[in-house]
């Protein structure tokens, strides 16, 4: 049945059987051209950064570049997910590991960098992937300093290619690997609605189901997908539900519909559990995420200073106090109710709906500055719809969905031209 390969076509790392993925062409062949020439020169002192927002396909590009240098190249992958690590320095016995160098925690970083020193011309050579790269930030910053010094190693034979959601990762944090080291930077940019329509499509294409949805719908998904993060993985989830809900439907002729995708939009989010932990949460846990969440759309950002948020915090305590006595307490940078900021993003870190991530810089300012916040598994637009959904007090509302009115102020026509 033509529903059921429609289905199968949005479930993620689905196949296009042999075809190259759509849409990021030019960040391909950058990245192909990279990893091949480090690889036949032996390695590379250069560092390949790929940064950009989740869901772009940073990874499935990578990997599928990799994937067709095998055929014509000789090369040792390891490939470390720097997010599935229990702490940064276990990424040293992970690679060890992968290596097959036998070790035990405390000397896997000492084993490698004897390995990398004492290399030779005939060894094969190692292509290092870290995904989550930023996952390996500590205060010293030591776990990633040591992992950039192995390219220094005259006889290392390595290629490192770092993906990171963070595009000023190496101006930022590593002002010693921005110095030392040649970055070749590939962006990702968040994919459009004429991208997500294109990958919609060559998915149904290739599972023979065009018909199954209205090419409107289609567009409508790929504008509203667009508009609000660009995320695919988002748009297949989507999509994916629509047909399902279509299924689930008696009469379930006929193509999916406006009706199916409104649906399915509203049902991944009643069935995310990190989306109903949060409507559990106290409405003081609400109102300091719903400030995160105005900051970062008021920046047009990934991420948000925890000072900014919790000033943002208290300026809406004060706009939904009644109390102007109460009101004016609040408004001091010393809140009342024995508010505590940093104790409360750690609760939401351990839920995993907020990442904080320390401001390491060596200038005066940014010293200062503070931790930066960044979403957890929840993207921004659900996280908007979830709170909005227990929110009473209409000026948050207001400062939460008027955020947005400058891409969902539209009509359906305009979003699908």
């Amino acid at each position: 049945m033509k529903l059921e390969s429609a289905a199968a076509a949005f479930r993620p790392g689905v196949s296009l059987r042999g075809g190259l993925l759509p849409c990021r062409s030019a960040e391909r062949k950058k990245i192909a051209t990279h990893l091949r020439i480090g690889v036949e020169q032996g390695g590379s002192a250069q560092v390949l950064y790929v940064s950009g927002m989740p869901g772009t396909g940073k990874t499935a590009i990578v990997l599928e570049v990799l994937d067709h240098l095998k055929k014509h190249c000789q090369f040792n992958l390891v490939h470390v997910n720097a997010m599935r690590l229990g702490a940064p320095v276990q990424v040293f016995k992970e690679i060890a590991d992968q290596m097959l160098i036998g070790t035990n925690n405390s000397q896997a970083c000492g084993h490698l960098t004897e390995h990398f020193n004492k290399c030779r011309a005939q060894d094969p050579v190692v292509v290092l992937l870290i995904d989550e790269v930023d996952c390996l930030v500590t205060p010293s910053q030591a776990v990633l300093y040591k992992v950039f010094d192995w390219l220094g190693m005259p006889n290392a034979r390595l290629v490192l290619a770092a993906i990171s959601n963070t595009m000023d990762l190496p101006e930022r944090l590593l002002p010693r690997v921005a110095s030392r080291f040649h970055i070749e930077r590939v962006d990702f940019t968040p994919y459009n609605k004429t991208q997500l329509y294109e990958i919609l499509c060559s998915r149904l294409k290739v599972h023979n189901a065009q018909d199954v949805f209205n090419d409107v719908v289609l567009r409508l998904c790929a504008a509203r997908v667009a508009a609000a993060t660009g995320d695919i993985r988002k748009a297949l989830q989507v999509c994916r539900r629509a047909v399902e809900t279509r299924l689930q439907n008696a009469d379930n002729e006929g193509p999916v519909t406006i009706a199916d995708l409104e649906a399915a939009e509203k049902d991944l989010i009643l069935a995310n559990p990190m989306a109903n932990a949060i409507l559990r949460l106290s409405i003081q846990t609400r109102r300091f995420l719903s400030a995160v969440v105005i900051e970062l759309k008021r920046k047009d950002t990934d991420s948000v200073l925890l000072r900014k948020a919790t000033w943002r915090y208290q300026r809406l305590v004060l706009q939904t106090e009644n109390d102007c006595e109460r009101g004016a307490s609040l408004a001091r940078p010393s809140a009342v109710d024995g508010f505590d900021a940093s104790a409360m993003v750690s609760r939401l870190e351990a839920m995993g709906i907020i990442r904080r991530q320390a401001c390491v810089s060596h200038s005066v300012e940014s010293v200062s500055c503070g931790p930066h916040l960044y979403l957890g598994s929840l993207d921004i637009e659900d996280l908007t719809n979830t709170l909005l959904k227990v929110e009473d007090e209409s000026i948050v509302r207001d400062l939460l969905e008027g955020e947005r009115l400058g891409y969902e102020a539209v009509t359906t026509h305009k979003l699908i031209d």
